[in-house]
């Protein structure tokens, strides 16, 4: 067993952490996990379901249902919001650069404006895609312009490139709740069957233009939930050092060139057969070792809503590790205990480590967050003895765990909570002067 892997159940606390820092010597609240892992702080819930993460410097940009919300994260003990932006329409995705903010849209809204409302995909005028916010001012966002996608975008990537930045959106029309406009049309192919590719010149973001990518003609054709047939992708990742995209689209895996980002190149798809759309088994997100030697996809299995996560032996919900040169299957991971709530891996990412070391900090919604010596599981170590630590704080449904600076940052129905980790993998971590989770730019290794 690893040091620290002793569970911690505590029980009593001194203080409700309703926002800001634990007060020195206070008790920790109702938790499990391990004992090198500690809530630090907490900003409570935006009312809306939060979704995504995105930092820049000292700040953190929290996505949700509603908006967005800009965090100081000066003192990860005592993060404080500096604006709850209001801004409608799911599932609202950030990524940051160049004092830009993007925000996803993938539910019908009445227009394209912040004051919008959720409506149905056959109203006229209606808008879904990618919102362009100026965050120069982070507590004064302005909001430049709106660029409509087919299909919404339920995620988004951003491809930096010189004087312009690519927006690589991800839609799909899986259940009525996502069939916005031209999620289906026969000139596609019968069923979505692209990205769409938005290039925005920074210094005038309100230019941006939009161009379809389709995807490579082998790939498959899945049926979810009995009723929809289509090709699509959830979610993609980007490492620019290298030139490489992976790409989650749903029933396999994908690796692009993008040493043109417009014009992405299909080099080799990764197919599971444990990943069954019959069963809702879904890839849903990837990401690159920072040395790029491996590549992790994780199936959402269940979408988010169901309880994949009782058998920890099972094959379902799973986070699957491939050598990135080869393709060829290394290991894979979900979290060593069983969980009854509403459980899978969900989003996730690597440690920027200096020697190489690759480890991995991942969300698991009712399971919380734990933290993976992927080396070591490679190396042939069971689940329980690579996993270096977890958390699942009182009320956890963590949608994303990031690492980034020195601690890592959770969002979900708690809000966002940091995290400190007591392991010696801690120190060999580099600090960015940024990080969009899905977009790496530094080959560290």
């Amino acid at each position: 067993m690893r040091r620290f892997a002793k569970i911690a159940l505590v029980t009593a606390f001194a203080l409700a952490v309703v926002g800001g820092s634990l007060p020195a010597g206070a008790v920790q609240p109702p938790h499990e996990g391990t004992q090198n892992i500690k809530l630090l702080g907490n900003v409570p819930s935006s009312g809306f379901r939060d979704s995504d993460l995105a930092f820049d410097g000292k700040l953190a940009y929290a996505g949700n249902y509603g908006g967005f919300r800009v965090i100081d994260i000066s003192e990860p003990e005592n993060p404080q919001v500096i604006t709850s932006f209001p801004c409608n329409g799911a599932q609202s995705d950030p990524s940051v650069y160049g004092g830009l903010l993007f925000q996803s849209v993938d539910t019908p809204q009445s227009h394209g404006r912040c004051d919008s409302t959720n409506v149905t995909a056959s109203t006229p005028g209606m808008f879904e895609g990618i919102r362009i916010f100026d965050v120069s001012d982070p507590a004064n966002p302005v909001h430049l312009r709106s660029v409509a996608t087919d299909c919404g975008s339920h995620t988004h990537t951003l491809v930096p490139d010189g004087d312009r930045v690519f927006v690589y959106v991800s839609s799909y029309p899986l259940g009525a709740a996502a069939l916005g406009p031209n999620c289906v049309r026969q000139e596609d192919g019968g069923g979505h069957n692209k990205i769409s590719i938005i290039e925005v010149p920074l210094d005038e973001p309100t230019e941006a233009t939009v161009s379809p990518y389709f995807l490579d003609e082998g790939t498959e054709w899945a049926t979810y939930l009995g009723a929809f047939t289509f090709r699509a992708c959830h979610d993609i990742s980007v490492h620019t050092a290298i030139n490489r995209a992976a790409a989650a689209c749903l029933s396999e895996g994908q690796i692009w060139d993008i040493s043109d980002p417009a014009n992405p190149e299909f080099m080799y798809r990764y197919d599971n057969p444990n990943i069954r759309p019959e069963n809702v088994d879904l890839f849903h997100s990837a990401s690159f070792s920072w040395d790029g030697e491996v590549v992790a996809f994780g199936d959402e299995s269940g979408g988010g809503g169901a309880a994949r996560c009782v058998d920890p032996d099972d094959n379902q919900g799973r986070i699957w590790f491939l050598n990135l040169e080869s393709g060829a299957e290394l290991t894979s991971f979900k979290i060593p205990r069983s969980e009854p709530g509403t459980c899978t891996m969900h989003n996730f990412n690597f440690m920027p480590t200096r020697k190489g070391q690759k480890v991995l900090v991942s969300s698991s919604y009712t399971g919380g967050t734990t933290v993976v010596d992927v080396d070591a599981l490679i190396g042939g170590a069971s689940e329980a003895d690579a996993e270096i630590a977890w958390f699942k704080g009182e009320g956890d449904n963590a949608w994303s765990s990031y690492w980034y600076n020195g601690h890592i940052y959770t969002n979900g129905f708690r809000g966002v909570d940091v995290l400190l980790l007591s392991d010696k993998v801690r120190a060999m971590a580099r600090k960015l002067p940024m990080l969009n989770p899905q977009t790496q730019e530094n080959l560290i290794g």
